[in-house]
């Protein structure tokens, strides 16, 4: 039977089957059964209670009559009868072959009498019996217990024997069939081995055919045979195919060849000889390449090493002989086992079609630079008739009807609607959909500058990586957090302005900057604006802006500056591009178009000056022009191989100054030592240190004396502050990179040619200055492998490259990693984690009012109630990681360790429960896998919610349907987080369950 395990397999499963019901069966009627013997014991207390209530005053006569009545005949039963007197009777009645009752139990039963009763009685049921008082207001009381009827099975009733006999009947016709089919089996296997494809010619019937068997086995045995036959047809056929696909190949008109696996010709047909007037001789060795060779170098080399061709190719060859061009394509074929094991190759002659299409090329390009032309033109004729329209739009739009009487409202109605017309014509026309500047309509509400700047930085992240740029971001402590205006349009300005300054800067760095400027220093900026301010309505000349800006007077405008290290733009560059800006986007500018018309030279001037900006600032007139519809303007400075900087200005209107850098009295305790490449970064860190009162040393180099100083400054602090180092990755590998090269420079041989142009004295100084550049890096290397070597600093290492690019032996020997563009809540949390344990140790100042002297006494009590919190401080919440796979371990305790959590990991849920019983009063919140060994994160989650305990529970898992998100918030988990770990998600998540 072990060769028929299918069948095998289906009794047992049949067998089961049958077992199971009649299981199910039985369970059913003996539970009926028993249910049944309760309901009698119910009703038969009912009807003893009925029984006695009838009686006023019973005595123990009456209730040995009550007990003679038909419904106690056949049930066991223990009463005890206690009249008001204190005397007690116990009546008792035991079925044959049952236990008697042993001592008197009086059943713990409350009853309460409802009004409209005569007497008390209350009732339990539990397996074995019913347990009932009842008590009359006359004072009597009655404590009984009615035993049930015991399971009386009576084997010789059809409804035990008559499942079974089935049961046994239906397994007796299964094991049947399965025999009988065991049969036809062996048969058709037998029948099988039989038969063979070469023997084989002619159709034959399976041999079981007049046996009684089922249809399936007929149909398999004839489809066997029907193979079996088809098989020696094809054969047949492919001999036939073979020869005749021989003869087609040897006659093709076009020539054909076969290569062999190393570059070998096995064979080339008739057509190939002719046109190659070459005969085909088994014996000698042809090679592809001494028959046609390609102009193009990789298509020549191809042709040496087809061994290394794995696809069909379709190259241009030409002739040796003949020159001409042949459609030369080329076909691997394998074996079994994948490997090429030569190619089949066919030449077609396209030398009329390469001809031609040399012609249609050159006809083309005739073409291409017709269009050229034309889209200039259009270009060109969109711009100058937009112009026009889009200044009779703005200025028509503005003009407020009820000051006009009704014809003069008509016709400014009708040349409004009659300029959108011509305007929506003629974008159609010119395929321009979103240039529509000045016809932008704007959407003012509250803006968050904070979280604008952030976005807008984040958009050019991976661009700036990728050309090799640091990308710098800051917003200024007290600049307000929003303002009033567009939000579209402003980040539409920051984006554009951004992307030109990433796109003209090859190396260096571009920086994004939100500071508050006032009106006295607005005014001292005019010849540098895209705007005329001395003609603009939005000049800080009125002042009606800060009439709500009454505490931050000074703050009458926002900047927002694009500053880059890029190519820059010359003097008389700026001019232009200023004038031709000034002239397009003035609204009070109503020029006739005629007057350029006649001055083609100016005419020319201006198309230099549009190619110009469109070449180093893609989309400026726009941005300008948003930056007028929002009240603002925009600035230029530059200087040609420095860089340039882009300062748009924008009224602050209804400023709201919400806190975004939280002073924290832990961070006046923190030294703060940074090393920072970019001066620009360090200064913006320095403003930041300055601002949440962090005592900092910052600066874009180190070296063996400032690092002297350093450590002396630190050992007079060591009581007071706890030192943290903040090191520049890009300072790092700049000192590396420079030392390497200086070492190789200096290891080059000398140029005796040169050397005879050079007197003596210029070579020696050349040796000095190397040495002196030499010796600088050296001691800029050896200042910063001491304070890497130093284990009792934290180190925090910031970089734009990811963290997978920087190398493992830097990154052991650093305590934390920031990415640029660094994020200060990030920066804050690191400071405090990775420094928490030295500030617990630190002295607290004895007279912190001799620091606050310019405070008020209310002040300072504040500072001291801080300071006070401050030695209080306890430690990073601890987070419990449950999770079986060791890299999701590491990486999930690597994110938490970043965002300022401690964490504790456990492999499976019954590790978790051990974990969380042993440090429930650290633990905080469990990130709990779903799908673990030995118990999984449901059950462990079932098993602490059925222990009472509440602790915040975040499921972790790979499936993020809302099925499995359902499963996981009815199991009792509180949140759903998807794998891989999102970090901000993650950080939101804690900060929400995580209060403290």
């Amino acid at each position: 039977m072990q060769q028929f395990q299918s069948l095998q397999r289906l009794l047992i499963f049949y067998t089961l089957t049958l077992l199971a019901m009649l299981s199910v069966y039985y369970f059913t009627m003996f539970y009926e059964i028993r249910q049944d013997n309760k309901q009698d014991s119910i009703e038969s207390f009912y009807a003893l209670q009925y029984e006695i209530s009838e009686l006023a005053n019973p005595n123990n006569t009456d209730i040995k009559k009550v007990l003679k009545k038909p419904f106690l005949k056949d049930i066991s039963y223990q009463l005890i009868f206690m009249m008001p007197s204190g005397q007690t009777y116990i009546h008792r009645h035991t079925r044959p072959n049952e236990r008697e009752f042993r001592g008197i139990t009086f059943p713990n039963v409350i009853a309460s009498l409802p009004s409209s009763s005569n007497h008390y009685s209350a009732s339990t049921v539990n397996n074995n019996a019913l347990i009932g008082t009842i008590e009359l207001e006359s004072g009597h009381k009655i404590y009984t217990i009615l035993r049930h009827k015991p399971l009386d099975i009576n084997w010789i009733s059809y409804r035990y024997w008559l499942p079974l006999m089935i049961a046994i009947m239906f397994f007796t016709m299964a094991l049947l069939y399965t025999l009988k089919r065991r049969a036809n089996w062996e048969q058709l296997l037998v029948y099988t081995d039989e038969l063979s494809s070469h023997a084989k010619d002619a159709y034959i019937t399976p041999p079981f055919i007049e046996n009684k068997t089922t249809a399936e086995f007929l149909r398999l045995g004839h489809a066997l045979s029907r193979i079996s036959y088809q098989l020696h047809n094809n054969h047949r056929r492919i001999t036939t195919l073979k020869h005749r696909l021989e003869r087609l190949v040897d006659h093709a008109p076009l020539p054909m060849l076969m290569i062999m696996r190393h570059g070998q010709i096995s064979f080339f047909n008739q057509r190939f000889e002719q046109v190659f007037a070459t005969p085909f001789q088994s014996d000698s060795n042809y090679q592809l390449t001494d028959f046609v060779f390609s102009e193009d170098e990789t298509t020549q080399a191809l042709l040496y090493k087809l061994v290394e061709l794995r696809v069909t190719r379709t190259l241009l060859v030409y002739g040796l002989h003949n020159k001409k061009a042949y459609q030369l394509h080329i076909t691997p074929w394998f074996g079994e086992h994948g490997q090429v094991h030569g190619f089949t190759v066919l030449l077609n002659n396209i030398n009329e079609m390469v001809n031609q299409s040399a012609d249609l090329q050159q006809r083309n390009q005739q073409l291409q630079r017709q269009l050229d032309e034309f889209n200039t033109l259009k270009s060109t004729m969109g711009h100058d008739l937009r112009l026009p329209l889009e200044a009779m739009i703005d200025t028509l739009e503005p003009i407020d009807p009820s000051t006009l009487t009704a014809k003069q409202n008509k016709t400014v109605t009708i040349l409004i609607q009659t300029s959108h017309s011509m305007l929506t014509m003629l974008n159609d026309m010119l395929d321009i959909g979103e240039i529509e500047v000045r016809k932008a309509r704007l959407n003012i509400e509250a803006v968050d500058l904070y979280k604008l700047g952030q976005e807008v930085s984040q958009s050019v992240v991976e661009r700036t990586k990728n050309q090799g740029l640091e990308l710098l971001y800051f917003f200024t402590p007290d600049s307000p957090r929003c303002i009033d205006t567009d939000h579209k349009r402003l980040q539409q300005i920051l984006r554009n302005l951004l992307d030109n300054a990433v796109k003209f800067t090859t190396a260096g760095y571009v920086a994004l900057t939100i500071d508050t400027v006032s009106n006295t220093e607005v005014l001292s900026i005019k010849n540098r604006t895209l705007i005329d301010i001395n003609k603009d309505t939005n000049t800080p000349e009125n002042t009606d802006i800060n009439k709500e800006n009454a505490s931050h007077a000074a703050h009458d405008w926002v900047r927002f500056s694009i500053k880059d290290s890029g190519i820059g733009i010359d003097i008389a560059k700026q001019h232009q591009l200023l004038t031709y800006l000034n002239q397009n986007n003035n609204q009070n500018n109503r020029q006739s178009q005629s007057s350029q018309a006649n001055n083609p030279s100016k005419n020319q001037n201006l198309n230099y000056i549009q190619h110009n900006s469109t070449e180093k600032g893609l989309g400026l007139n726009n941005a300008n022009s948003f930056a007028r519809l929002l009240g603002g303007f925009i600035e230029i400075k530059s200087t040609v191989a420095k860089g340039s900087t882009f300062n748009l200005y924008l009224p602050c209107k209804r400023p709201n100054y919400q806190p975004v850098y939280h002073l924290n009295p832990h961070l006046t305790q923190i030294h703060l030592l940074a090393v920072i490449k970019q001066p620009l970064r360090a200064d913006y860190l320095r403003r930041l240190c300055a601002y949440l009162s962090i005592p900092a040393t910052i600066s874009t180099f180190i070296d063996r004396s400032t690092l002297q100083q350093l450590r002396e400054r630190l050992a007079k602090e060591k009581q007071s502050l706890a030192p943290i180092l903040l090191l520049d990755y890009e300072y790092y590998e700049e000192v590396n990179i420079a030392l390497s090269n200086q070492a190789l420079a200096s290891d080059k041989d000398i140029d005796f040619e040169k050397i005879k142009s050079i007197n003596t004295e210029n070579i020696a100084a050349l040796h000095k200055k190397a040495e002196d550049e030499l010796s600088v890096y050296i001691d800029r290397q050896q200042a910063l492998n001491s304070l890497l070597a130093d284990t009792a600093l934290p180190k925090i290492l910031v970089s734009m490259k990811a963290e997978r690019r920087i190398p493992s032996m830097l990154l052991d020997r650093c305590d934390g990693f920031l990415n640029k563009p660094i994020d200060v809540a990030l920066l804050l949390s690191e400071l405090l984690r990775l420094t928490l344990a030295v500030r617990q140790t630190l002295i607290q100042p004895e007279n912190i009012e001799e620091d606050t002297k310019e405070n008020t006494q209310e002040n300072s009590s504040q500072l001291v109630t801080a300071v006070d919190e401050a030695s209080s401080e306890t430690l990073a919440p601890l987070i419990l990681v449950v999770e079986d796979s060791l890299t999701n371990q590491k990486i999930a305790c690597k994110i938490l360790a970043k965002l300022g959590y401690r964490s504790v990991v456990a492999e499976d849920g019954q590790q978790a429960l051990d974990k969380l019983k042993e440090q429930r009063q650290e633990i905080a919140l469990i990130l709990m896998d779903c799908r673990m060994p030995v118990m999984d994160g449901l059950q462990a989650t079932q098993a602490i919610r059925a222990q009472g305990d509440d602790i915040p529970i975040v499921a972790l898992t790979a499936n993020n349907t809302e099925e499995d998100r359902s499963t996981c918030l009815q199991v009792g988990m509180d949140e759903f987080l998807a794998k891989p770990i999102n970090k901000l998600k993650l950080q939101e998540i804690l900060q929400t369950f995580i209060k403290n």
